[in-house]
């Protein structure tokens, strides 16, 4: 199953959302924030500046990639394009947006809504007791160009979440034009989200371009091409767990 999203279909669906938590916008890119589906979910919030949501968790297992301005996420400084990964039940934040505003991707293979504050009644009892919490951050090493990606010959592969026997892994990806790419997979894992933040790919013959997020499960080969002018993608894979059952109800 490949799931394809661009920004320019996404757009259409962008809302401002104003609660006591969270000032700003949100726009879906696969199934919706709103309403609870199987299958993998992805939306675009970009939080107002200065704004802090604050500490938080959520019932399935997380990716989120900042896109744009910067701030922080708990005591870690983000800037485009920090990755941070959230086990289910594991709280978080809080999210601090900056002057300029932060805008971050959050990207499950399991579709979960809202979110259980910390500060309110009751949602620590949400939390099931020996359940393992856990957060990860992921930052790219280096900056590079759209010449410089467009000229090169090779592929290149960063650890952003070092691959795991659960099956957790992120990676930042660059890929000169033309060229073909197999991610290895070292264990099995529940679907990749792949973040397009330059040029374009081709996976399973669907073309994405930059700015999109493209689902693909974890039956799929997980072989891309690169478009005309090379791609950067970041490549979030989700550990092969089972679901949190609330989430069934």
């Amino acid at each position: 199953m490949i799931i394809v999203q661009s920004w320019d279909k996404a757009r259409a669906t962008r809302r401002v959302r104003r609660t006591d938590t969270f000032n700003g916008h949100v726009t879906d890119f696969i199934a919706t924030l709103d309403a609870r589906a199987p299958g993998a979910q992805a939306f675009l919030v970009e939080q107002d500046p200065d704004w802090a949501t604050p500490p938080h968790f959520h019932l399935e297992h997380q990716f989120q990639v900042v896109t744009a301005g910067g701030g922080s996420i708990g005591r870690h400084p983000v800037t485009p394009y920090a990755v941070h990964y959230a086990a289910p039940e594991t709280g978080y934040g809080p999210i601090t947006a900056g002057p300029d505003g932060i805008s971050y991707l959050t990207l499950r293979a399991q579709g979960d809504t809202g979110a259980w504050y910390l500060h309110k009644p009751g949602s620590r009892e949400r939390m099931r007791p020996g359940l393992k919490r856990e957060q990860q951050h992921g930052m790219p090493s280096c900056s590079v160009s759209e010449a410089e990606i467009a000229a090169s010959s090779e592929a290149h592969v960063e650890d952003l979440i070092a691959p795991r026997a659960d099956g957790l892994a992120a990676h930042l990806v660059r890929i000169g034009p033309g060229l073909k790419l197999k991610l290895p997979v070292l264990h099995g894992h529940a679907g990749r989200h792949h973040v397009v933040t330059r040029g374009s790919m081709t996976l399973a013959g669907q073309t994405a371009a930059a700015f999109s997020v493209v689902f693909a499960g974890p039956e799929e080969a997980g072989a891309f091409e690169s478009g005309p002018a090379g791609v950067e993608v970041i490549v979030l894979q989700f550990p092969k767990l089972s679901p949190n059952p609330e989430n069934s109800k």
